[in-house]
């Protein structure tokens, strides 16, 4: 019975019924790895070809370029655009891609090219969904290296009409190039809210931002940080007194975590340590800032939608709201490149960084009036609020792309 389940995938396009056919992935490709010119030969290097190596199997460029020579006197070999790119070696290993420019491969990177008609984008998508049993077949505790020999002994199922074939494989082209998309339109917000941040906060030596809002022209005020508002940090809460429900613990971690768009597993201590916690020495409110003082330095975080919620001393320092500032506007000016230049030159780093209250408190910055601070808040709230939702679309995909990859496949 499995024999046979295995030989149909779970989701067919309409008008196939055939049972699939498992081959050995050597019998229906033709592949071969390449060679690194002589590193220092410097007619080796720097010409027309592009090429490429194991990080860059997806990419349309090249960091490095060989010459004709470079290519000829050693044994790196030319792939085209459509060729099967598999990566052997290091912490790409069972990556693959179809390649997207002519160029030349070092020995990290096998080329694999169908032989019988299959399609190249449907044995590229078995290869993904195949990429962590692989690994954990040949490379146990991310030792050792993948071969061509490996690869081509690997047991590939595929139906044996090739039209059928090629539906699969232009469903995922279009998945994956939709996914690209995504990627591309995200990194590009990610590139726009880093050009706002340099360009709505003056810069070294100057009072004036480089792009205001109309109706604003005055120059801007040098203050310290602790001369806005008061700088503190919790009471002590022992590991012992955490709690696996109740009121939300913060560590550094949970705030590096939320500012990356990522999930941490969550601490917790009991409302009634929190009540006695507010009492002796008073909680957190909404609008009220931590930043991480220990690993990650620096990374801020403004309380709000996770609330109420206490945190952990040492590991974060914390910022009282005040009507005299907008939270949010000292929240982007500590994503500036001004304020992490000024964090590496004066934090304690030796094995581990530290941010302390101190520190923060003698921490220099230039604020405006309370209307342009809210101007600047609502765009990069907006841009925040854009990236967030087109990651969250891209996570999705992926999700649907990982489970089209485990039903369309036997």
């Amino acid at each position: 019975m499995k024999d046979n389940q295995a030989k149909y995938p779970q989701l067919r396009f309409k008008g196939f019924t055939d049972p699939w056919e498992q081959r050995k992935l050597g019998a229906i490709t033709d592949s071969f790895s390449g060679g690194t010119p002589t590193a220092g030969k410097a007619e080796y290097y720097g010409g027309e070809i592009p090429f490429i190596r194991s990080g860059e199997i997806s990419s349309d460029s090249t960091e490095l370029f060989i010459t004709d020579a470079g290519l000829n006197n050693s044994s790196a070999k030319m792939v085209e655009i459509g060729d099967i790119l598999y990566a052997l070696y290091g912490a790409t290993s069972g990556e693959t891609s179809i390649s997207r420019i002519n160029g030349a491969i070092n020995q990290a990177i096998l080329a694999i090219r169908p032989t019988k008609g299959d399609d190249p984008y449907m044995i590229v998508q078995w290869l993904k969904k195949q990429k962590e049993p692989i690994i954990s077949t040949y490379l146990q505790g991310g030792q050792g290296n993948l071969s061509g020999s490996i690869v081509k002994d690997l047991l590939i199922t595929l139906p044996k009409n090739k039209d059928e074939q090629a539906k699969v494989g232009s469903f995922f082209k279009q998945l994956d190039q939709t996914i690209t998309l995504h990627q591309r339109k995200l990194a590009k917000l990610k590139e726009l809210k880093q050009g706002y941040l340099q360009k709505l906060f003056p810069k070294n030596g100057s009072k004036f931002p480089q792009l205001r809002f109309a109706g604003f022209a005055d120059a801007w005020e040098k203050r310290k940080l602790g001369e806005l508002t008061k700088i503190s940090s919790a009471a002590r809460v022992h590991k012992d007194e955490w709690t696996s429900s109740g009121v939300r613990f913060f560590r550094s971690s949970d705030v590096v975590s939320l500012f990356k768009g990522q999930v941490n597993t969550p601490a917790f201590i009991s409302e009634n340590l929190y009540d006695k916690l507010s009492e002796k020495s008073g909680v957190p409110s909404v609008g009220d800032i931590l930043i991480t003082g220990g690993g990650s330095i620096g990374i801020p975080y403004v309380i709000g939608p996770i609330w109420p919620l206490y945190f952990k001393d040492a590991d974060l320092i914390w910022l009282k709201s005040r009507a005299t500032f907008n939270s949010f506007f000292l929240f982007y000016y500590l994503q500036t490149p001004i304020y992490r230049t000024h964090l590496r030159a004066i934090s304690h780093i030796g094995t581990i960084a530290h941010f302390t209250i101190e520190q923060a408190e003698e921490t220099p910055l230039k604020i405006t009036v309370l209307d342009e601070q809210n101007y600047i808040a609502s765009i990069l709230t907006k841009f925040d609020d854009l990236i967030a939702a087109t990651q969250c679309k891209l996570d999705l995909l992926k999700k649907l792309k990982k489970g089209y990859l485990q039903k369309m496949f036997c």
